[in-house]
């Protein structure tokens, strides 16, 4: 397709080196793009806002034509005589997209959320709201050290990636335990305990 065309230019293949460096840049730019789109989603879980929830649409499927562009060209790439660094990041390239593609999904699966708690027009409860905040923030966090790790191939800000991995895990953990306390207490309501579940899922 022209998309595809203008994004991975195929005559670049006769230069492998270079087609490479392309499709790096490609890649990095569809790992940014899904970062931003979980960024502006998990904002629609707090404050709905039609033109935000458009702009996560549009970078979800971005970052689905980038990969469906990205598999393709670095198939043909695979097929050419690569030195062993080159074939190093293609390999690499070709197990993130996969992970940055996944991401746009659980953008949307926020999105959705967003729109149910809207339709219902019910908040969760001050305790709730103040657990997904911080999640917010760790998560916003450790996409952004993911992402530059990507771009960067910079190992030492890589390492610190599962640390903070297992801190979310520990605030989800921790969210679930009082959502059910306040459900047990009658201070949630059923409904609104449905979302909940679903936006720590996509956080998970």
């Amino acid at each position: 397709t022209p998309q595809k065309e203008a994004l991975l230019d195929e005559r670049l293949l006769a230069t492998p080196a270079v087609a490479v460096q392309r499709a790096h840049e490609i890649a990095s730019e569809m790992a940014a793009d899904a970062a931003k789109a979980m960024h502006l989603a998990m904002g629609l879980t707090k404050k709905f806002e039609t033109g935000i929830m458009e702009q996560v649409v549009e970078l979800e499927d971005k970052t689905d034509r980038y990969e469906d562009a990205l598999d393709t060209y670095l198939v043909k790439l695979s097929s050419q005589a690569l030195s062993s660094d080159d074939s190093h990041v293609v390999s690499k390239i070709l197990h993130a997209i996969g992970d940055f593609e996944r991401l746009g999904d659980h953008a949307m699966n926020l999105l959705d959320s967003a729109k149910e708690k809207q339709a219902k027009g019910q908040q969760f409860s001050v305790d709730g709201a103040a657990q997904l905040a911080v999640l917010k923030e760790a998560i916003n966090e450790i996409l952004l050290l993911t992402c530059r790790a990507y771009q960067e191939n910079d190992v030492e800000l890589a390492a610190q990636v599962e640390p903070l991995e297992q801190v979310i895990d520990n605030l989800i953990r921790q969210a679930r335990s009082s959502h059910l306390k306040r459900l047990n207490e009658g201070r949630c309501t059923i409904e609104m305990g449905f979302v909940l579940a679903d936006v720590l899922n996509n956080y998970e």
